[in-house]
């Protein structure tokens, strides 16, 4: 079997959840290899979220590598493309898409032997493993804040995770950050508040999302990080991501030695290289790796060992659509030090308990979904990534200019 054709095929889908009302709709970048059969690999690059009109071109530039090639050789493929692009994607956008073509890669080596992806990749660590339901930013309203816990809780997740600060509407400013008293006292006030209401009976995890806030929103310094995070201590919180943007690593390595709550971080890194210099700083209790952003599964799994070396453990970024996500979880299960996988609010296998969200991009391109259920997620064994587009997808939901993500600016503002 051979090679014949590499293409993106970008699709724009409704995303409405009752509770995220910053969005109504999200972009995505897959890529398809095609072969001198009839199978075919599918793979997500998450660069479709932020720049999908860009993912074509680098596809292009690196296709000649693939055509004409074995999709078994997938290391000597991704080597390859790898140097070609050594001058210009060691990090950074190139990097991004190249996880994208070798999740299609994998996918088509996975349905040619007939074996689940995560078995090429060292095979599987767990039979279930602890997820959380990612809730985006926090309601300012406390009563759709209940609201929004108790149906995430409601979906068969044990653990949810709120962003910092508090969201009263699209085009309006985080509240909260300011200054570190008034931030410290509107986590402390959200916390308390859903404790009262649920006890402790769910683990919370709180997302400051330093390094993705808008021109009017408010960054935290590392003593405002501090500051907020001792407050904390006092409360059950599961761990506290990106208390910090990504420009100091070294200020993250003190952050972590100054609290007991785990520091978590990572989603942004795009290379192993990135990885490396990181993790000497000791930065994170809990290191966040996405497969669709940071050069591959392979390089996922390159890191989640060098993460366990340092008694470090890892959950999965997966905020991409449906291939992006199984391909998270696939490496998530080949690696032995995996603490939590992050899933998107809804239930694969139980839409009837969807009724807050519709996301066709999560919830249609399963073969066989994976299956949530009492805080824990088992992943199924299709061969590949066990993902598919449905006939007419892309004529349902075609690709629409300009509908990437991004942070609003002055120019450029993020409407829903």
């Amino acid at each position: 079997m051979k090679i014949t054709r590499v293409r993106t095929l970008l699709s724009t889908a409704p995303q409405r959840d009752i509770f995220m009302k910053s969005r109504v709709r999200r972009s995505a970048a897959f890529v398809l290899i095609e072969t001198d059969t009839e199978l075919t690999g599918l793979g997500e690059t998450y660069a479709g979220y932020f720049v999908p009109e860009m993912v074509p071109e680098i596809v292009r530039f690196y296709e000649p590598i693939l055509v004409g090639q074995s999709p078994l050789d997938v290391d000597v493929l991704s080597r390859r493309m790898f140097t070609a692009g050594k001058f210009w994607a060691r990090v950074g956008l190139g990097s991004i898409v190249l996880s994208g073509i070798e999740s299609a890669l994998l996918d088509l080596k996975g349905k040619m032997l007939g074996v689940p992806v995560y078995e090429l990749l060292g095979g599987r660590c767990h039979d279930t493993l602890p997820c959380y339901a990612t809730g985006g930013t926090s309601p300012h309203d406390r009563g759709e804040l209940e609201g929004k816990v108790a149906q995430y809780l409601s979906l068969g997740f044990h653990a949810v995770k709120l962003g910092a600060g508090t969201y009263r509407g699209p085009g309006q400013p985080i509240v909260g950050s300011r200054t570190p008293q008034e931030a410290r006292d509107v986590e402390v006030g959200k916390v308390e508040f859903l404790r009262e209401r649920f006890g402790d009976s769910f683990q919370l995890n709180l997302d400051a999302h330093m390094d993705f806030l808008g021109e009017s929103d408010h960054v935290w310094n590392l003593a405002t990080a501090q500051f907020v995070l001792k407050a904390l201590e006092a409360y059950p919180i599961g761990f506290f991501e990106e208390a910090l943007p990504y420009t100091d690593m070294r200020a993250y390595g003190e952050l972590r030695r100054s609290t007991t709550i785990p520091v978590a971080g990572g989603e942004t890194l795009t290379s192993l290289e990135e990885w490396r210099d990181w993790l000497e700083h000791k930065p994170f209790a809990l290191a966040q790796l996405d497969a669709s952003f940071m050069g591959g599964l392979m390089n996922f799994i390159k890191i989640a060992r060098l993460c366990e070396l340092q008694g470090v453990s890892i959950a999965t970024h997966a905020w991409s659509a449906t291939p992006g996500v199984a391909a998270n979880l696939h490496a998530a299960f080949a690696c032995r030090n995996t603490a939590v996988c992050e899933m998107a609010a809804y239930n694969p296998t139980r839409p009837e308990l969807n009724t807050h969200i519709t996301a066709p991009l999560l919830t249609d391109l399963w073969i066989e979904p994976p299956v949530i259920e009492n805080g824990r997620i088992r992943l199924a064994d299709t061969p590949g990534l066990g993902v598919r587009l449905p006939e007419g997808f892309l004529d349902r939901h075609p690709f629409e200019p300009g509908s990437g993500e991004f942070s609003s600016v002055t120019g450029k503002i993020l409407q829903p």
